[in-house]
């Protein structure tokens, strides 16, 4: 699956073709569930769908909607459109736009040059190209493989809404990128990008300086110089973004932070584990089991090595695992338990990606026995969660998310030590399904079912 002998230009137009096809492939997959026949015959014995009448929300069998230009404001999409048309003016009518602060306005100015069809057209693509820088800087030689993975992940629906992953993906994919190619150019553009797309001041650089003294432990070794500058980067273009929300309303250059608690995000100790919908709550334990517990065993066994002379992960995969582990703790603390979101939160990151791809580039460094090893454990740990929550008492689709997740982290485990043509055609069967899956969600959003992300 590897592309050494290609051309770079070569390689572009392939992995071109690859994300129109994939596009083709969920917008003919999510047509065909539109037509009646095609569902009722083949689909609805298996795959309900939501109807939202009146704001009750009722299990249907009924094909999927069709999407039309007025439908593409709903759930937080309807925030960024108001900030596109209206940027952060209060509208005395609309009570949720005392709240828009909490959005940075980025995204919303790139929307505004695209209709809804184009932007979530845009989102994908910016997603893709993500895919290749990040591919490119940390697993120059398996880029194929790399695509091929994170295509096969049941979490891209997100990237095909007028949401701001794809743009901030995209922002810190041109950080990484830069440097990875001492651009510092780059480097800070990205940087400045990311930050005035969303909120990552405090996660951000906890992130950042938590890493650092984790590596200075392992490597008696810091850079000062881009602690410094990373926080004065998107120290400063927060503080500029928060003064540009100020001039439309009276309140604290900290109201970005201030207004979530409308939506419940405040600091208290959970007491129940709880989300919203079951679709998402899968692939939410999915997430929270693999950066916890994973990562979580991935940094303790590296911090208790300290010698770093021998390792084949750079300082941003180190990074990106704190970084996740601290979104979860962030959620759980600051959503009183509540999971809603997670999997976006962690699995929709560049960060994600990193981490991926950094041992895409060293499949050699875990003996076989250490995959099964970890992989049973990591599904043991799901288990035990799901038997106390009472989740997982019978098959449906609607857990789907969490099988394909767990699927794909069995075959990224164990790839390099099967036969290429079972690997790909595993990976084929798994694109295959989180097609239909990304579908599923993606008509759960525009019919206004539950809120799964």
């Amino acid at each position: 699956m590897n592309l050494p002998s290609m051309t770079t230009r070569k390689l572009f137009i392939y992995l071109f073709l690859i994300a129109a096809g994939y596009l083709l492939i969920f917008s003919l997959t999510y047509k065909a569930l539109e037509n009646p026949g095609i569902y009722n015959r083949f689909f609805s014995s298996f795959m309900p769908t939501y109807k939202n009448q009146d704001g009750a929300i009722n299990l249907v069998k009924k094909p999927f909607v069709k999407i039309t230009e007025g439908m593409y404001d709903g759930v937080d999409a309807e925030h960024y459109s108001y900030i596109k048309d209206n940027l952060y003016t209060i509208d005395p009518n609309d009570p949720e736009s005392n709240y828009n602060s909490g959005f940075f306005p980025l995204f919303p100015v790139v929307w505004k040059f695209f209709s809804g069809l184009g932007i979530i057209t845009l989102n994908y693509f910016l997603h893709f190209v993500s895919i290749v820088l990040l591919a490119f800087a940390f697993c120059r030689n398996k880029i194929l493989i790399a695509t091929i993975t994170i295509l096969a992940l049941p979490t891209l629906t997100v990237f095909l809404l007028p949401y701001t992953e794809a743009l901030f993906m995209f922002s810190i994919s041109i950080a990484l990128f830069g440097y990875k190619k001492k651009s510092n150019f780059l480097y800070v553009s990205g940087l400045i990008m990311a930050s005035a797309t969303r909120p990552i001041f405090l996660i951000f650089l906890g992130a950042l300086l938590v890493t650092e003294i984790y590596q200075y432990w392992r490597t008696k070794k810091t850079d000062f110089q881009n602690l410094f500058l990373v926080a004065a980067v998107v120290t400063l273009t927060t503080f500029l973004v928060s003064i540009f929300q100020s001039t439309f309303h009276k309140g604290s250059l900290l109201s970005f932070m201030t207004v979530q608690k409308h939506w419940g995000t405040y600091f208290r100790i959970p007491e129940v584990i709880s989300d919203w919908s079951l679709e998402g709550n899968g692939m939410n334990v999915w997430a929270l089991a693999f950066c916890l517990f994973i990562g979580g065993t991935i940094l303790i066994v590296a911090f208790l090595k300290k010698d770093s002379s021998n390792s084949n992960f750079d300082y941003w995969y180190y990074f990106s695992w704190i970084y996740l582990i601290g979104t979860c703790v962030y959620v759980l603390l600051f959503q009183g338990g509540c999971l809603h979101s997670l999997y976006r939160y962690t699995l929709c990151l560049p960060f994600f990606y990193v981490i991926i791809f950094q041992h895409l580039n060293n499949t050699g460094t875990i003996s076989l026995g250490k995959r099964m090893a970890l992989f049973t454990s990591f599904l043991a740990v799901c288990a035990v969660f799901f038997y106390n929550v009472n989740y997982a008492a019978k098959w449906d689709f609607c857990r789907l998310g969490f099988y394909l997740l767990s699927l794909n982290l069995l075959l990224f485990l164990f790839y390099d030590r099967i036969n290429s043509r079972i690997s790909f055609a595993g990976y084929a069967i798994l694109i295959l399904g989180g097609v239909l899956w990304n579908c599923f969600l993606y008509n759960m959003f525009f019919s206004k079912g539950w809120v799964f992300l």
